[in-house]
């Protein structure tokens, strides 16, 4: 199992120069600590969850690491130009030399679809089809005149002639790079079209029901394609907590910024799906504490011991990912958090799950 950070949480109040420090400074631990990637969300509207340029972010976090893998979670099609975004990515892809991983996603927030003139519900999914359609097509192009005409976007690039006119763009990695769709409901079907590209598949996930679920999902789209899923590429989007011992995890995980996150923003944003995994809840039922217990929290034994487990129920996943908070005043108890995840958790679990593996 290997493990990587998965930005998406910042206070609207805090400074987006110091946010965008304080993200880099975890970037810059997760490395120093073994962490194998980092993702980075894209929203226009959204206080919370509040960076709009995740690309920006990548070449920035890029110059100052040599091994993290990098990726878009995601970009927002419907809000893009795809003859622009896959221009845009294939240099960065450069920039990193082959470090960049591509998320792609329709946007989930109305105020972001009405920012842009989309219609979320009866437009939004259709752009996110059409123009990964364009942007996997223009990655594939090798000089070659390339012309598209569809319902929402359009490319016609010039075959490479003399003085380099036209086409000349090609990603770094052969064929473009590796490209992720991101599901949260149970048995999403954005998971199930990831299985028939062999594309990565990322469970944002609240339970282990959830983890099964999209497996079989991605299982499915993959066997409609000929194809063979790979576990290995699967990434799953956790809550874990780690301190020193059981008591100061739980601690961490129930207070300061983590605590004000969720009874301000995760909680009421997500309150439908919150009721839907428990059912028979009322609204105000739902506590930061009802939900720690999906969340994997203790010392280094304790939380390796449940992500073993997980590893067992769930059929076992290729990298564990974190959500980044927003601790920028009050850092230290992170960064041990992310030591204790790095040095001594994963390569416990990755021992453990190898003997499993033996066994069999």
């Amino acid at each position: 199992m290997e493990i990587g950070l998965f930005y998406a949480y910042q206070f609207p109040e805090t400074p987006p120069a110091d946010g965008f420090d304080w993200d880099l400074q975890v970037a810059q631990w997760g490395e120093e600590y073994g962490f194998h990637e980092a993702w980075f969300s894209e929203h226009f509207t959204v206080g919370y969850e509040r960076w709009c340029a995740p690309e920006l972010q990548i070449a920035a976090v890029a110059r100052e690491t040599t091994r993290l893998r990098l990726g878009t979670a995601a970009n927002l099609l419907p809000y893009h130009n795809p003859v622009a975004l896959a221009h845009r990515l294939m240099q960065l892809d450069h920039m990193t030399r082959g470090r960049l991983m591509v998320g792609f996603g329709a946007g989930a927030f109305p105020t972001d679809a009405q920012l842009f003139g989309t219609e979320l519900l009866a437009q939004n999914h259709e752009m996110l089809a059409e123009g990964q359609e364009l942007i996997r097509k223009i990655w594939a192009t090798k000089g070659e005149a390339l012309t598209v005409k569809g319902k929402y976007f359009q490319v016609d690039i010039p075959a490479l002639g003399e003085l380099s006119l036209g086409g000349h763009w090609r990603p770094y990695q052969d064929g473009g790079p590796e490209i992720a769709l991101a599901g949260f409901s149970p048995a999403s079907s954005t998971i199930r079209d990831a299985g028939t590209r062999g594309d990565i598949p990322m469970s944002i996930a609240f339970s282990d029901e959830y983890l099964a679920s999209h497996w079989s999902a991605y299982s499915e789209g993959a066997a409609s394609a000929g194809l063979t899923p790979d576990r290995r590429k699967w990434r799953v989007v956790r809550d874990v907590i780690v301190a020193d011992t059981d008591e100061e995890a739980r601690e961490l995980a129930l207070s300061g910024p983590r605590r004000r996150m969720y009874e301000e923003w995760v909680i009421p944003q997500n309150l439908k799906a919150i009721l839907h995994m428990f059912p028979g809840l009322k609204a105000e039922d739902v506590t930061v504490e009802l939900l720690a217990h999906s969340w994997i929290v203790g010392s280094p034994s304790t939380v390796a011991d449940k992500l073993v487990a997980e590893q067992e129920s769930s059929g076992g996943y290729g990298s564990l990912l974190l959500y980044n908070f927003d601790f920028h005043d009050e850092p230290e108890a992170y960064r041990r958090h992310l030591e204790l995840l790095g040095t001594e958790v994963v390569p416990a679990v990755t021992e453990r799950v190898k003997r499993l593996l033996a066994a069999r």
